[in-house]
């Protein structure tokens, strides 16, 4: 027997967690209300060690309050403190059929039909997520979950970074700015290690490099700053007038391979000048988002029961391995972590 809680949720506390991240392990749990018939849930422990810690917690399981009213977003079914323990728990929907960052790894690369589906669920979530004035910042392939029941839906997961920004009329309010360095290396927008700066736009960007890393294979930055040589030259032929997808892969001496209308579409998300950069309106109104792209359907296989499974001719496109010297798909942490686990509210990084 599990960690009970609530007289409700047994957690496996004991063994490896099914997921971990900067602010705590996800464990597997059950609902063992008579109601539930034994639903299995996902139960995120965190410490509350301190006031940091504390406040973190709330703030993320308010948020999740606020969002996860959304077919794409986690499910949240509680949050529970256990002063005893010091520790605290986020209770929530299990999505079981791994993460999207799986999903890659496993075909290397997809096709822009293959892509589309959880790119368009995706963009769906975050502007649900917008238009009630929160913003994620920690858009990555890590915190997208796939379900085993239809490995077409995804759920946007560990809103540990979100902030919630100030309404007016109804819109996020565009004054409400912040300035610290929050998100994960290879997806954290540029101008978040610089002045003050539009926390939605921030997810736009990270939109953006998950689907350029899907279709392409490998992450377009290793981080957008001046230690990449790939930013500097980014924006430098941003400056020029060309768009990102051509130089990037000019960097590498290959012709960018996705459709004139995904390129559009990825050189409005990569924009060095987030004043240039789609906004979420315009990102989910564009072209590309608007139909599906020709191809094999991506789940004409009635077997297919997770990513796992996802195989076809159409998943990968028709190209070369990714480019020696390219940044490959790997985990990564988010920033910040660290200092928030220690108590200490500074803007560290820590990747």
């Amino acid at each position: 027997m599990g960690l009970l809680l609530d007289n409700r949720w047994e957690v496996q506390v004991k063994g490896k967690p099914i997921g971990d991240g900067g602010f705590g392990e996800v464990f597997r749990g059950v609902d063992k209300s008579a109601e539930s018939s034994q639903s299995t849930v996902a139960v995120k422990r965190v410490s509350l060690k301190n006031g940091v810690q504390q406040e973190a917690f709330e703030a993320e399981v308010n948020l999740m309050k606020t969002c996860s009213d959304h077919e794409s977003i986690a499910t949240l079914h509680a949050g529970l403190k256990d002063s005893k323990r010091e520790e605290a728990y986020i209770i929530m929907e299990m999505a079981d059929g791994g993460e999207l960052f799986d999903r890659l790894i496993d075909s290397g690369s997809l096709s822009e039909r293959a892509a589309w589906p959880y790119i368009h669920a995706l963009v769906q979530a975050i502007v649900h997520c917008h238009s009630k004035g929160v913003a994620h910042r920690d858009i990555k392939l890590e915190n997208v979950m796939l379900l085993a029941e239809d490995p077409l839906a995804i759920r946007l997961i560990d809103f540990g970074l979100a902030v919630q920004l100030r309404m007016s009329g109804g819109q996020p309010d565009p004054s409400d700015k912040r300035s610290d360095a929050a998100g994960t290396q290879a997806y954290r927008a540029p101008e978040m290690l610089g002045a003050e700066y539009d926390a939605l736009k921030v997810d736009m960007w990270a939109l953006g490099i998950v689907l350029f890393s899907l279709c392409a294979g490998f992450f377009p930055l290793r981080e957008a700053t001046s230690e990449d040589w790939r930013f500097k030259k980014l924006k430098q032929d941003q400056a020029g007038g060309a768009g990102a997808c051509d130089s990037i892969f000019k960097m590498y001496k290959r012709t960018c391979p996705f459709t004139p209308v995904l390129k559009d579409f990825l050189d409005g998300l990569l924009k060095v000048d987030p004043a240039a950069r789609l906004s979420t309106k315009a990102c989910k109104e564009h072209e590309w988002l608007a139909k599906e792209p020709a191809g094999a359907s991506p789940d004409d296989d009635e077997d297919r029961v997770i990513y796992r499974s996802l195989g076809s001719a159409d998943d990968e496109y028709d190209k070369a391995p990714p480019p020696d010297g390219a940044p490959p798909i790997m985990r990564q942490k988010d920033a910040k972590w660290k200092s928030w686990v220690q108590g200490d509210a500074s803007d560290a990084m820590v990747l």
